[in-house]
């Protein structure tokens, strides 16, 4: 799976705890360590092109699921 570094550092975070709902706050600060004022949506752009790949492989037995208003999580097939 061909991920670029910050989409390696959610997919890692959120596969180190399936299950888990992550906030979108947590999730920004694994992306960015600097500190850098961004807005926590481009986490949802990530989230969508960590989807996008993880689809293309040839049994998804891992999806992220949006939990609305909370953030993210990793269910396990």
């Amino acid at each position: 799976l061909s991920l670029t570094p910050v989409e390696f550092r959610l997919l890692r975070q959120l596969l180190q705890h399936p299950g888990r709902v992550f906030e979108r706050a947590q999730l920004l600060d694994l992306i960015h360590e600097d500190f850098r004022d961004v807005s926590d949506r481009v986490v949802d752009s990530h989230i969508k092109n960590i989807r996008r790949k993880l689809a293309a492989l040839p049994e998804d037995a891992a999806r992220i699921t949006s939990v609305y208003g909370v953030g993210y999580r990793l269910d396990l097939a």
